[in-house]
């Protein structure tokens, strides 16, 4: 146990992330928890769209509208990029889930990008992707779907349609009233990654509140997929008929509309005040 957490701990400062939280840490002097939250701001505001992150791949699917009953060949195909290895954030779930726990990460995350991407995956493509035997993705899918997460794969989607993916059931808990500890207990997702789902979801219930209301213009703005805009905004939709979820949505809203004051404030501060420092005023 002590030799393996010692090479998941080389494996992590060995990574580009690394160096990055390295540099954080030793230049900056900034703790290890600020670091992190750095980097997973970094990554997803620096490394939207325009070239494969580490640890990405990109793979041609079947195009999530095409139905059943075609030849292969004949079938819609999409381009999209999957996670294989999401550096520090796949160590952290090794470390308390174990190699299992993390397989089953990488299920729901594959098939949850091939989705917003415009295109599904079949348990043949996670066997591909992940390197692991059929029987292997069957079971792990199996036991995600206990926790009363579905997996959409290809056959799932033919046979009973979307469903709600982890991302929005994760968020649903966190609308529920339930706390970041709990949800961690019951999806098996770090806390980090909890929180920037929470994170790319109040972008859009703030994009709804200053008016935008279209999952193209949603997109636009805020540089999540039309496609998880879509159920983003299915979510709120239906969270609005519950009490306890329409009172934690508003809360959403009035804590980020602090904080947008908050820079605003700032900003309009910011020269004047750093101009003074410099002794132009």
């Amino acid at each position: 146990m002590e030799q393996r957490r010692r090479v998941l701990i080389r494996r992590q400062n060995k990574s580009s992330e690394g160096e990055f939280i390295w540099e954080l840490k030793n230049s900056y002097e900034l703790s290890p928890k600020l670091s992190e939250q750095i980097l997973i701001t970094a990554k997803e505001s620096l490394l939207r769209d325009n070239q494969l992150s580490e640890g990405q791949i990109e793979v041609t699917v079947i195009a999530i509208e095409e139905g059943s009953g075609k030849l292969i060949e004949k079938m819609g195909k999409k381009k999209v990029r999957l996670t294989i290895d999401n550096g520090l954030e796949d160590i952290e779930v090794i470390k308390e889930y174990g190699r299992i726990g993390l397989r089953e990460i990488k299920i729901e995350r594959i098939t949850e990008e091939a989705i917003e991407q415009g295109g599904v995956l079949s348990q043949e493509d996670i066997s591909k992707y992940l390197s692991v035997s059929l029987r292997t993705v069957k079971r792990d899918i199996s036991r995600i779907k206990q926790r009363g997460i579905e997996v959409i794969t290809r056959g799932y989607l033919h046979n009973i349609g979307r469903g709600q993916t982890h991302k929005v059931k994760i968020i649903g808990m966190y609308l529920d009233g339930k706390t970041y500890s709990e949800i961690k207990l019951i999806a098996r997702h770090s806390t980090g990654a909890i929180k920037r789902y929470l994170e790319s979801f109040t972008k859009v219930v703030m994009a709804q509140s200053k008016g935008i209301y279209t999952k193209k213009e949603i997109s636009a703005v805020t540089g999540i997929s039309e496609g998880l805009v879509k159920q983003y905004l299915g979510l709120i939709k239906e969270s609005k008929k519950d009490k306890i979820r329409r009172e934690n949505l508003k809360d959403l809203i009035t804590r980020n509309s602090y904080r947008a004051g908050i820079k605003k404030t700032a900003n309009r501060y910011s020269k004047p005040l750093g101009a003074m420092m410099r002794g132009s005023l």
